[in-house]
């Protein structure tokens, strides 16, 4: 019998990691195929920003919403922008972004720093 949640979680670690993937599968494992999209970025996404890029491209093809949901400093302007050019598969596109005002100005920045199209 565990007597805290660190005994706990050292018991039963393997099993919760098992149920988590049985529950809720990865819509990318890296080794799968890459948007040529992604590749043509101005700035390289690090490997989990790529994964989660190309896990919300999968989630694209089955819904129609996907959410970016990570700690401050994670790349998630980067994993947005990525993700809606690969999307895009080369042709024009509008997106709408919803933000705090304070991050307006940082998203257009960024827009010029990754798309190579924007001059």
């Amino acid at each position: 019998m565990p007597k805290d949640l660190n005994d706990y979680l050292r018991l039963y670690a393997s099993e919760m990691a098992d149920r988590i993937i049985e529950q809720f599968p990865p819509l990318y494992r890296p080794g799968d195929p890459i948007a040529p999209e992604i590749e043509r970025l101005r700035r390289k996404p690090y490997p989990a920003q790529l994964v989660a890029i190309c896990g919300i491209l999968r989630r694209w093809e089955a819904a129609r919403t996907a959410a970016v949901i990570a700690e401050c400093g994670t790349g998630k302007t980067l994993i947005s922008l990525g993700a809606m050019n690969a999307h895009a598969r080369g042709k024009q596109y509008n997106a709408v972004v919803m933000m705090p005002p304070q991050l307006v100005e940082k998203w257009a920045r960024e827009c010029f720093l990754t798309f190579p199209q924007l001059t």
